[in-house]
């Protein structure tokens, strides 16, 4: 019986009117669709900038930034400065920026990834240089030779893991 009563009411439906729905409605789920799919690079920038809030805190327990960390021992800091400062300093700055851009590889939707890869020379410096100022504000001392090597390996360390993350996200999907 219920059998029945489905066919009946399927061919009621497929027989109606075709009523179209308003066109301010169209337009709004269009326009929705499209941001969702074309995010802007500051709206990405800003879920990278908390991404590398939390992935920078973390990382502040095991290699301490210019000075500023969690614990008294130096950790992959010790390790580093065997090859010298420059080298830990762009190394740190490659951890430091590097395990946050391998979890917005993990985290971000497929779209935000294409806006990171696509801005990825002007969002991880300006990353970067933010995750500086910061450390300048709560007064780490920053020489501007180590600086700069904290800053190279940042950028260098970032857009590296960001392409190893988006590896082992392609196993995933």
């Amino acid at each position: 019986m219920k059998s029945v009563d489905m066919d009946l009411e399927f061919e009621t439906f497929k027989n109606s009117e075709e009523i179209s729905p308003p066109k301010a409605l169209t337009d709004n789920i269009l326009l929705r669709v499209h941001k969702d799919l074309n995010p802007s690079g500051f709206s990405v920038f800003k879920k990278l900038a908390v991404i590398q809030f939390i992935t920078g805190f973390i990382t502040l327990l095991f290699c301490p930034q210019f000075g500023v960390g969690f614990f008294n021992s130096l950790g992959l800091m010790g390790l580093l400065m065997r090859f010298g400062d420059t080298i830990c300093m762009a190394g740190c700055g490659a951890v430091f920026l590097g395990l946050s851009a391998f979890a917005a590889a993990i985290i971000l939707r497929p779209e935000e990834i294409r806006v990171i890869r696509h801005n990825q020379f002007i969002q991880f410096p300006l990353l970067a240089l933010l995750a500086i100022g910061i450390f300048i504000c709560v007064g780490a001392p920053i020489l501007a030779t180590l600086g700069v090597s904290w800053f190279l390996g940042s950028v260098v360390g970032a857009i590296s893991t960001l392409r190893l993350g988006l590896f082992f996200r392609s196993f995933n999907h």
